[in-house]
C-alpha cells in the first residue's frame, strides 16, 4: 500500500491572520498555494461551507488529496468534491477560498482554538459564502434546483420576506392579522400573489403535472448538511451586500441557487402542501377526502416524505439574522437551536463544539475564553457554561436538566443532545414567563466552595412529597394514551379528595394541563375556558378509551399536544395539601424548593451522607420541574416575613 506524503504548515498563524487556497493560474486541477492576509483587511476572497463527513488516512491508498504548495494533501471526499465542484467557475475566477479543514493546522491546537475564535469574522468579511450541498447524482436534482431558483426568485420578488412565522399558523386565512391597516394589506397582498403562484404551478386534477419534481426537492432538504451545528454560523454571518444579491450562494454539483432564493422556494412548497393538505381537512364526507387525498398525491407526483425542520429552521435563522429578529447572545442562540420536539440533532464531531460553533455569532461569545481552553473536556465546557448563565440570573435553563449524561452534575444541560422543551416554558410571548412562582425574589447563585461540580443557590423550600400517582407514559411521537390520561384523572382526583386547599372542581382541570393552554398561534398561555371544556370532553372520552380524532373537533390537537408535552410526569400531593405535577423520577420524601428568582418550582432528592464523614455539606440531586397549584403565581410571598418560610442555601450536585 503505498503512503502519500502528509502535507505539514510550516509556521503557526498570528492572530488577526488567515490562509487562503489560491488556485495556481492556468491550473484545471486541484492545484492550489496557500497564501495569509490580515483578516481586518483581506484580500477579497470566497469562504466554503460544507460537511466534513469520514477523514481517510494516508496509509489509505483511496484517499483522495489535493496540491498544495507543491506537496499532496490528503483531504476527505467530502471537500474534494467540493472542490472539484468550484473549480469552474468560481475557483477560476482568481478569488482564493477559505476552507476551514487547509487553512488552519489541525494538529496545532493553539492555532485552532485562536482561528475558531475568529470564524465568525472570517465568513461575514468574505465576498460570499458558498455552500456545498453535494454532487448531483440524477436529472431530476438538477431540474429541482433549476425549478427551486426559478420559483424562489418569484417568491422573494413578492416581497415573502416580510411574512412572519404567526402568518402562516392560518395559511391562507389572513383575517386574524391585528398589524396596522398598511401593514395588513402588505402582508396580504404578498399572500394573494404566493397563492395565485401556487395555483399556477402545481398542476390540474387529471393534467397537467408539476413542473417541479417533488421528491428530489424535498430530498435536498434532508441532505447532511442542514444537520451539522458548525454550519448555522458559516450561513448565518454570510456578507450581507443590501439583501439579496447572493452573499450566501448553495451548490448541487453544477447547478448554484442564492440562499435567498432557497429560503423563498422552501416556503412555496410548506404552502403549497399545507393548502393541498387542508383541502382534505375540509371535505365533508369519507368518499370527498378520499378524492382530495388522490388529488394530493397526483398534484406533487408522491406522498411526501415529511419536510426537514432542521432545514426551515437552519434557513430562517439567516432571515432572522438580516431583519434583527435573532437574538445573539449565547442563551438565545442555545434555546433557538438545541431546544425542541422536533427538528433532529445538531451533530458536530466533539460535544464541546456544540458551544464553540456559536461563539461566533453570539454577542457574548468572548466569555467562553474563560473555559473553552485547547483539549477541554466536554464536561467541564458545560459545567463551566451552565454555571456563567445561572449566575447571569437565567435559572430557567434548570428546566432541561432533567434529560442528562451520568457524567454531569444533576443542574447542567446536556447540550450534545436535542433538548425537550421544559414542561413549564422557559419564557412566554415578549419574555414575559408563564409563571412566577418565585415572586419579588432575585436569583442568587453563589460561588461557594472549591468542587466546581457544585451549585449553591438561595431558596424557600415548599413541601415533602407524600404520594404520587401514575406515571404519564406518551410523549408526542406516540399515540396518545388514553388509559394514561384516565389515570392521570383519577390520581388528581384522590388527592384533591385527600386536601382542603383547593376547589375540586376549577383545580382538577387546571392541574391536568399545568394550568396551561396554547392560543391560535400555537404559543403557550395561561389555561382558559377552552381548556375546561377540552378537559370535560377528554374526562368523557376516557371512559371509551380512543374514540377517534375525528369525533373529538378542533379541540383534540391542541389540548391533546398540551398534555403530551408534559411527557414523563405525574400528579402528587405534599404533606401541606399541595397538589401538582413532578417529575417521574420523583418520589415520596422528594422535596418541592423554589430557587429564589425561579418562575417554577423545582423536585430536588437530598443526597445520603456517608456515616463516616463528619460536618459534610448538605447535597441535593435536581430532578426536575415541579408545577404546584396555587403558588404559581406568586402567592406565597418568598422573601417576606408574613410567609412563613424563610430562604436556606441549596448545593445542587
Amino acid at each position: 500500500m503505498s503512503t502519500k506524503e502528509i502535507f505539514k504548515h510550516s509556521s503557526s498563524l498570528p492572530p488577526g491572520e488567515i490562509r487562503l487556497l489560491s488556485l495556481v493560474p492556468s491550473s484545471s486541477t486541484l492545484n492550489f498555494r496557500l497564501i495569509t492576509t490580515p483578516l481586518s483587511s483581506p484580500v477579497p476572497y470566497l469562504a466554503l461551507s460544507y460537511v466534513w463527513g469520514t477523514p481517510k488516512t494516508a496509509s489509505d491508498s483511496s484517499a483522495p488529496s489535493i496540491s498544495v504548495d507543491n506537496q499532496p494533501f490528503i483531504v476527505t471526499p467530502n471537500l474534494h468534491s467540493a472542490l472539484t465542484s468550484l473549480l469552474t467557475p468560481e475557483l477560476q475566477s482568481g478569488l482564493p477560498i477559505w476552507v476551514d479543514a487547509v487553512c488552519i493546522n489541525q494538529v496545532d491546537n493553539v492555532e485552532k482554538e485562536g482561528q475558531i475564535k475568529q470564524m465568525g469574522q472570517v465568513y461575514r468579511n468574505s465576498e460570499r459564502v458558498i455552500v456545498h450541498l453535494g454532487d448531483s447524482p440524477n436529472p431530476d436534482t438538477a431540474r429541482a434546483v433549476q425549478q427551486l431558483r426559478r420559483l424562489g426568485k418569484k417568491v422573494w420578488d413578492a416581497d415573502a420576506v416580510i411574512l412572519r412565522e404567526q402568518d402562516m399558523q392560518h395559511w391562507p386565512n389572513f383575517d386574524h392579522l391585528d398589524d396596522e391597516p398598511e401593514e395588513k394589506r402588505r402582508r396580504t397582498a404578498v399572500r394573494d400573489k404566493i397563492f395565485k403562484m401556487i395555483k399556477q404551478e402545481r398542476g390540474g386534477i387529471t393534467w397537467p403535472r408539476p413542473k417541479i419534481p417533488v421528491s428530489a426537492a424535498l430530498d435536498l432538504f434532508h441532505r447532511p448538511w442542514f444537520g451539522r451545528a458548525w454550519v448555522i454560523q458559516e450561513l448565518v454571518m454570510a456578507p450581507d451586500h443590501e439583501r439579496g444579491d447572493g452573499g450566501c450562494v448553495f451548490a448541487v454539483g453544477a447547478e448554484r441557487i442564492r440562499w435567498e432564493h432557497l429560503w423563498a422556494a422552501h416556503l412555496f412548497l410548506v404552502l403549497w402542501f399545507i393548502l393541498e393538505a387542508r383541502s382534505i381537512g375540509n371535505a365533508k364526507t369519507y368518499l370527498g377526502k378520499l378524492i382530495a387525498f388522490g388529488v394530493y398525491v397526483r398534484r406533487i407526483g408522491m406522498i411526501p416524505r415529511a419536510f426537514s425542520a432542521r432545514a426551515a429552521q437552519t434557513l430562517g435563522l439567516r432571515k432572522k439574522y438580516l431583519q434583527g429578529e435573532l437574538g445573539l447572545r449565547l442563551k438565545d442562540l442555545l434555546l433557538q437551536l438545541y431546544i425542541g420536539d422536533s427538528g433532529g440533532l445538531l451533530g458536530c464531531r466533539y460535544p464541546q463544539d456544540k458551544v464553540n460553533a456559536l461563539r461566533g455569532m453570539s454577542s457574548d461569545g468572548e466569555m467562553l475564553d474563560r473555559f473553552m481552553t485547547p483539549g477541554a473536556d466536554w464536561v467541564d465546557v458545560y459545567t463551566s457554561l451552565a454555571r456563567y448563565l445561572y449566575e447571569d440570573g437565567d435559572l430557567g435553563f434548570l428546566g432541561l436538566c432533567r434529560q442528562r449524561n451520568p457524567r454531569l452534575p444533576s443542574w447542567v444541560p446536556d447540550w450534545s443532545q436535542q433538548q425537550r422543551p421544559p414542561w413549564l416554558g422557559y419564557s412566554g410571548d415578549k419574555g414575559i414567563p408563564l409563571y412566577n412562582a418565585g415572586g419579588d425574589t432575585r436569583a442568587e447563585v453563589l460561588a461557594r466552595g472549591e468542587d466546581g461540580r457544585v451549585l449553591v443557590l438561595k431558596g424557600y423550600i415548599v413541601d415533602t412529597i407524600q404520594d404520587v400517582g401514575s406515571l404519564w407514559v406518551a410523549d408526542l411521537a406516540d399515540d396518545f394514551n388514553w388509559e394514561s390520561a384516565k389515570l392521570r384523572i383519577d390520581d388528581i382526583d384522590r388527592f384533591l379528595s385527600l386536601s382542603e386547599k383547593y376547589t375540586p372542581q376549577t383545580a382538577r382541570w387546571r392541574i391536568m394541563s399545568a394550568d396551561k393552554e396554547l392560543n391560535d398561534v400555537m404559543h403557550q398561555r395561561r389555561a382558559t375556558q377552552v381548556s375546561q371544556e377540552s378537559f370535560a370532553l377528554l374526562e368523557s372520552a376516557t371512559k371509551l378509551y380512543d374514540p377517534g380524532a375525528g369525533s373529538l373537533g378542533a379541540w383534540y390537537l391542541t389540548y391533546r399536544n398540551v398534555l403530551m408535552s408534559l411527557y414523563g410526569s405525574r400528579a402528587f400531593i405534599s404533606n401541606k395539601g399541595y397538589i401538582g405535577l413532578c417529575p417521574g423520577t420523583a418520589d415520596l420524601e422528594d422535596t418541592i424548593f423554589i430557587p429564589s428568582g425561579s418562575h417554577c418550582p423545582y423536585a430536588i432528592r437530598k443526597q445520603p451522607v456517608p456515616a463516616s464523614v463528619s460536618n459534610a455539606e448538605e447535597r441535593w440531586i435536581l430532578l426536575g420541574e415541579a408545577y404546584v397549584h396555587g403558588i404559581m403565581d406568586g402567592e406565597l410571598e418568598l422573601g417576606k416575613p408574613t410567609s412563613g418560610i424563610t430562604a436556606s442555601m441549596f448545593s445542587l450536585a
